[in-house]
């Protein structure tokens, strides 16, 4: 210390008294001294850490459209997206089917259960209709117009213009009320269901024509009828 003896008056003093304290500080440049040098930089010159960036929220992935009805194209292999022969929950057209725990409840049966098309016809029904088992979708109705094959045949179409346009149309045996017909391919059947004016089932003058579309697995024996009847895939019956 440089203070000794006399007592300084005035700035003196404290010059004296900070002399002293500066000379007990080791340089910042010292190897021996314990103490950390002060760093000189200023916030602006210090770099920055590092952040990661944080990923994009895309949100839920969107569900894809239910297409409209009348926009599904008919074949041996499904339904528009939905495929014969795929489980429910795998199966490309699975926003169209639903299953419904209580729809056969009022039968009186042990198994009420059923897989329903989740599209609403235009009298309230069912525009359609699927039978699902172990196999996956095994049976697919169209029971009103709107769908088509890639070469425009659905309901309505006439006798004539259906063999026209598929000439190996298979012919299967004639049913109480209605004629049937099929198409056979890798994946499944397309089976056409033909009705007129006979019996009094059209209007008189009405000409042999498509009343019924479905879609059967490759397994299944596409000869029979169901027009008229309560018969279809997936019913309470």
């Amino acid at each position: 210390m440089v203070i000794r003896g006399r007592i300084i008056v005035g700035a003196s003093v404290v010059t004296l008294l900070l002399a002293g304290c500066a000379g007990t500080e080791p340089p910042a440049d010292d190897p021996t001294s314990n103490t950390p040098s002060r760093s000189t930089a200023t916030p602006s010159d210090a770099t920055p850490a590092p952040t990661a960036e944080a990923p994009a929220d895309d949100g839920p992935a969107a569900a894809e459209p239910l297409p409209a009805f009348e926009d599904l194209v008919v074949s041996t292999s499904g339904l528009g997206p939905l495929a014969i022969g795929v489980p429910p929950e795998s199966n490309p057209g699975a926003a169209m089917i639903r299953w419904s725990p209580d729809e056969c409840a009022d039968m009186g049966d042990g198994d009420p259960g059923r897989w329903v098309t989740t599209y609403t016809g235009a009298d309230g029904g069912y525009p359609t209709a699927v039978e699902v088992t172990d196999s996956g979708v095994v049976w697919i109705d169209v029971l009103q117009a709107g769908p088509r094959t890639a070469e425009g045949v659905g309901i309505g179409t006439d006798l004539a213009t259906l063999q026209a346009t598929y000439p190996n149309l298979v012919a299967g045996t004639p049913g109480p009320v209605s004629n049937v017909w099929w198409l056979a391919g890798p994946d499944g059947y397309l089976v056409f269901e033909t009705q007129g004016d006979k019996d009094g089932l059209q209007p008189a003058g009405t000409p042999e024509q498509v009343v019924l579309m479905r879609v059967l697995s490759p397994t299944a024996d596409p000869d029979f009828a169901t027009a008229n009847s309560d018969w279809v895939a997936g019913g309470c019956l």
